[in-house]
């Protein structure tokens, strides 16, 4: 394959164009990937430092960059890279110590092979990789604990492929809610626990399904809480059916569970749209433990409270023992997360 410099200069200007790369950046790259060719087809250079120069008129030049220092030929490491002054001088008297020495090894006939242009390719694809991979990470970097904004585009399984600011990300199962149905198209929000840099690449480690999910949108949704004024103490949450919040006030004036419902209730219907179906109990923190059991286990009616050690017993109606345990044991289950509590209901 013949080389033409102004195709080259073309296609990084596409480049750019296309990705909004650096234009510099990219003709370093497409240098490093002219250099990888030009070593493949030529042996003699494979140990050598090239430098590859595309002039204004569009034309190639290939030279070898040698290192100039002084002293005599024992004192050179590496005879591929390093050369003497009086070497150097012997080719041009403007040759100085310390300075880079160029030398033209231009062929009269630039082309490379199949196999050479294959290994241009790799070598760019590679660093072009690493720039994305790079712009990608300080894309998301500064979110870590923050809510995305996301829209579904691909459903396969138990595969959710969201785009997130234009960038594809996989919603993994255990990050998604349990039953809960997405659609394609769909918008929503995403927890970011985590932005992770590894061999493999970067990753976002996004999630419906954690108790941070719940107290991002509690932030988002409740300006008091970002404020200061009420506090999150604990979250207890079994994903798709029920959570339960412990909210603190610390303003005397303020009443904690009637600034998370809101006026006529907006601020709580705004969540639980958010949460699909998901319910929702607020619990005002008390130090008392009996209190916080019998708030816990709402919306069921407590007689007695009988706590020893890390075990409690609570008597309620007959017609309200369901309702304490709750469908599939999900209520008495988060009253035991909050209390720390081991329950029987009898």
């Amino acid at each position: 394959m013949k080389l033409d410099g102004k195709t080259i200069q073309g296609a990084i200007m596409q480049l750019v164009e296309d990705y909004r790369f650096d234009p510099y950046q990219i003709a370093e790259i497409i240098n490093l990937g002219l250099k990888s060719a030009f070593k493949k087809d030529n042996a003699q250079f494979k140990k050598a430092n090239i430098t590859i120069d595309i002039d204004s008129q569009g034309e190639i030049h290939v030279y070898r960059e040698y290192e100039v220092i002084e002293g005599g030929e024992d004192d050179i490491e590496d005879e591929h890279t390093q050369m003497t002054v009086d070497q150097a001088q012997e080719i041009t008297q403007e040759a100085k110590k310390g300075e880079s020495f160029l030398i033209d090894v231009t062929p009269e006939s630039l082309e490379f092979t199949r196999v050479a242009v294959q290994a241009a390719a790799q070598t760019i694809k590679q660093h072009l990789k690493n720039i994305e991979r790079e712009r990608f990470y300080e894309k998301f970097s500064d979110k870590e604990g923050e809510l995305l904004k996301a829209k579904v585009i691909k459903l396969h399984n138990d595969t959710v492929v969201l785009d997130i600011d234009g960038v594809p990300v996989v919603l993994p199962r255990e990050g998604q809610v349990p039953q809960r149905v997405y659609d394609l198209g769909e918008e929503l929000f995403v927890y970011l626990k985590q932005i992770e840099k590894g061999k493999g690449g970067v990753v976002l480690d996004i999630t419906q399904s954690s108790y941070e999910y719940i107290e991002a949108i509690l932030k988002r949704i409740i300006p008091e809480i970002e404020e200061g004024l009420i506090s999150i103490e604990k979250i207890a949450r079994i994903p798709g059916k029920r959570t339960k919040v412990v909210v603190r006030s610390h303003d005397e004036g303020i009443d904690p569970i009637g600034v998370l419902v809101g006026e006529q209730g907006d601020r709580i219907n705004i969540i639980l749209s958010l949460l699909d179906g998901e319910k929702i109990d607020y619990i005002e923190y008390t130090e008392d433990p009996e209190e916080l059991l019998r708030a816990a286990l709402k919306p069921a009616q407590v007689n007695d409270v009988e706590i020893a050690g890390t075990k409690a017993k609570v008597s309620v109606p007959g017609n309200q023992k369901a309702l304490a345990i709750g469908k599939g044991a999900t209520n008495i289950k988060l009253a035991g997360r909050l209390t720390g509590l081991y329950i029987e209901v009898v």
